[in-house]
């Protein structure tokens, strides 16, 4: 885990430095600024580090147990146990990202076109039908093929 540096930090002093760091993230305009950002100010362990506590929170809140966070991530107990700690005691900014990826996820999945068009979505119906057909067609073959072996 990322430690402090020993030396005495004055608390006065390190209240203007982490406002400072808020105010410079919150003047970023854009995902790819954000990113070239962190990317300079965080290690890739660092990133790692926040991007697997980001998916501990997420897989938590939408019910998941220990064991399959476990399994999925690569983490320990202790891990997703702080993460928990966090969520349930303060969890406020976890919660508005979780929600807001959730729903930008939701927006991505259908284009605006598919709810005001009726012939997009005949068409993209259509399209994956005739997918599935040919997917059925391909096991069958498969299995035909495995069978006379």
């Amino acid at each position: 885990m990322t430690k402090l540096s020993k030396k005495e930090f004055y608390n006065r002093k390190t209240g203007i430095y982490v406002e400072e760091f808020w105010r410079a993230v919150t003047l970023l305009e854009s995902k790819d600024e954000v990113r070239a950002f962190f990317r300079d100010i965080l290690t890739h362990t660092e990133r790692g580090m926040l991007a697997r506590r980001l998916q501990i929170a997420k897989l938590l809140y939408l019910g998941k147990e220990y064991e399959e966070i476990k399994k999925e991530l690569g983490v320990s107990d202790g891990t997703i146990g702080t993460v928990s700690r966090w969520l349930h005691e303060a969890g406020d900014g976890y919660r508005i990202a979780i929600e807001r990826l959730s729903s930008s996820i939701k927006k991505k999945k259908l284009p605006k076109l598919w709810e005001r068009d009726p012939a997009a979505r005949l068409l993209v119906g259509s399209t994956i039908y005739g997918a599935l057909q040919a997917h059925k067609k391909y096991k069958k073959y498969r299995k035909r093929k495995s069978v006379s072996k």
